[in-house]
């Protein structure tokens, strides 16, 4: 696996300087030998969040330790996809092909690599400790990286495919955790990392649909670790917050706790399924539905909202002459009946890893994603949850219009920040990169074959 690399102002040269300044043998050699390119500091690059019910593409340019300056972005309808997974390989195609081109116009320019921030896969985690021999030396680089290598190896050959290796705790001769070790002399490390995983099947799916599109994938990422990146501040991230990515189809959460992501899981509910309900209850179609949820939409009742009457074209109603009618009541009791029930899945869902949860109890929450913008879910989540809860939103970028800071904005904010900075662990990387010399090779064999052999 390849290791990220700093994207700061203070970057040597020679690991990320201008494209005008590297020499072309240089970037042909790194292109036969298959190493994982970073984007350079003032080139644009382009990030696709694949989220369950849209698609978003940003293609930036970075502003230094300023964040990003948006050049061109696109949004579509996630038609295609279910949960973020490809259910129609056909359909998902066409909406990436349409939401990277109204990137790309807007920018004038044209990707041919892209980070992505993925929500599906039905991503889970799990710590796993490993004792690294270090033979009374000082701790180093290489001893980090090769003990994520390890981690690596004992986890490898399962059903599921590794998205991150995050380093949790570093115990030097088992004594206390240290946030970084290096520089000290130790006997053994026990080193403790989070490995982040998706299935296979649905990731594969995702990368054939992309390499379909002409699209070579520069980084893949969770959208639950990528929003939080994108919207936890480092005093919340040490002190420990849980964070809830609302989705279409999928509800995440992620625990971070001494600056580390310790654990993350979801269910299989979201902002789609409220729409759902309430053009089953209401007996409307679905767009009135998603209407009806973003005009009138809450989870908390008010004294008034029974005198407030909402007009409901019932399914075969004409638009403009709607026969049903609802107070306002009514449409809260239902988004209320499910955002509690994906709530308290989620809670159960952290009470599972208790012991996790009284080592690093969160002190507060952060609610990110489009459901999130649901009226008073954050009264909703302080009382299931018991901690205080605010709506994040992240500033990392910066368009024509202003901040990029809408909550569902948040993990194609967050990619960015970790395609372009070091996260201290090991990231995914395409099978065909391992190992990068065999299949630089054998490019170039084939590239001899086709230009040169009759």
């Amino acid at each position: 696996m390849t290791t990220p690399e700093t994207a700061g102002p203070d970057t040597p040269p020679g690991r990320l300087g201008p494209a005008a300044a590297r020499s072309a043998p240089e970037m042909v050699w790194q292109r036969l030998l298959g190493s994982h390119r970073r984007p350079h500091k003032n080139a644009p690059f382009g990030l696709l969040d694949i989220g369950s019910s849209k698609l978003c593409c940003y293609i930036v340019r970075t502003r230094g330790t300023d964040g990003f300056v948006l050049l061109g972005r696109g949004y579509q309808a996630a038609e295609g996809f279910q949960a973020g997974e490809v259910i129609d390989a056909e359909a998902a195609e066409a909406s990436m092909i349409a939401v990277v081109n109204e990137a790309e116009q807007a920018a004038g320019e044209q990707l041919r690599e892209i980070a992505v921030a993925w929500s599906g896969g039905r991503p889970a985690a799990g710590l796993v400790t490993i004792d690294c021999p270090i033979g009374g030396r000082v701790i180093d680089d290489d001893d980090i990286d090769r003990a994520l290598e390890q981690v690596r190896t004992s986890v490898l050959g399962s059903e599921r495919e590794i998205l991150h290796i995050l380093p949790v705790e570093l115990r030097p001769d088992g004594g206390d955790a240290l946030a970084d070790p290096r520089g000290l002399a130790a006997q053994t490390l026990e080193f403790t990392a989070l490995v982040v995983s998706v299935a296979k099947p649905a990731l594969r799916n995702l990368t054939a649909c992309l390499e379909r599109c002409h699209l070579d994938i520069m980084e893949l990422t969770n959208a639950t670790y990528a929003a939080g990146m994108g919207c936890l501040t480092m005093d919340e991230m040490r002190r420990g917050v849980l964070l809830l990515e609302l989705g279409g189809g999928t509800t995440s959460l992620g625990l971070f706790s001494g600056g580390a992501l310790c654990h993350l899981a979801q269910v299989p509910y979201g902002g789609e399924h409220v729409t759902r309900d309430i053009a089953y209850c209401l007996s409307t179609s679905r767009a009135v539905a998603e209407r009806l949820k973003n005009l009138y939409g809450g989870v908390l009742c008010r004294a008034c909202d029974d005198n407030v009457r909402i007009e409901v074209p019932i399914i075969g109603d004409q638009l403009e002459q709607p026969t049903g009618e609802v107070p306002r009541t009514r449409l809260t009791e239902i988004i209320r009946a499910r955002v509690e029930e994906t709530l308290t899945l989620v809670r159960a869902r952290l009470e599972d890893e208790w012991d996790l949860v009284e080592a690093k109890p969160p002190r507060s929450m952060v609610l990110t994603g489009g459901a999130a913008q649901i009226e008073g879910i954050e009264e909703l989540a302080e009382e299931i949850f018991g901690l205080k809860a605010r709506i994040g939103r992240p500033a990392a970028v910066r368009g024509r219009a202003g901040l990029e800071d809408q909550p569902c904005c948040s993990a194609a904010a967050g990619g960015l920040v970790l395609v372009t900075g070091r996260d201290g662990g090991l990231g995914w990387k395409q099978a065909s990169e391992v190992p990068a010399l065999t299949s630089g090779l054998a490019r170039l064999g084939h590239w001899l074959k086709q230009n040169f052999v009759s």
